[in-house]
């Protein structure tokens, strides 16, 4: 039987200030995972936002709507499953 670990990396940081009676949370964790250590890993993940930081980028916000809904997406771990969702190979040099 694998094993599954799922825990959370605790970050959080808030300010408050001093013009309100307010307290903002202004860092913190921006994804989820979910880890099954097994023969093989199998994992499950999801960011708030998107993987890039780029906004005129099309994975800025990307996953933004699946987080809001908890829906993962499987992470690409083995060489062959990244092969097969590659958009652009970079070598560097070229």
């Amino acid at each position: 039987m694998p094993s599954i670990n799922c825990s959370a990396l605790a970050a959080y940081g808030q300010r408050s200030k001093s013009t309100t009676r307010k307290i903002y949370g202004e860092r913190g964790n921006s994804f989820v995972a979910a880890v099954e250590f097994g023969p093989r890993i199998r994992a499950k993940s999801i960011l708030a936002g998107g993987q890039s930081g780029d906004p005129q980028s099309p994975h800025f916000r990307d996953q933004a709507a699946k987080y809001a809904r908890g829906e993962f997406k499987d992470v690409l771990f083995y060489p062959e499953q990244v092969e097969q969702h590659l958009e652009r190979r970079y070598r560097s040099g070229e």
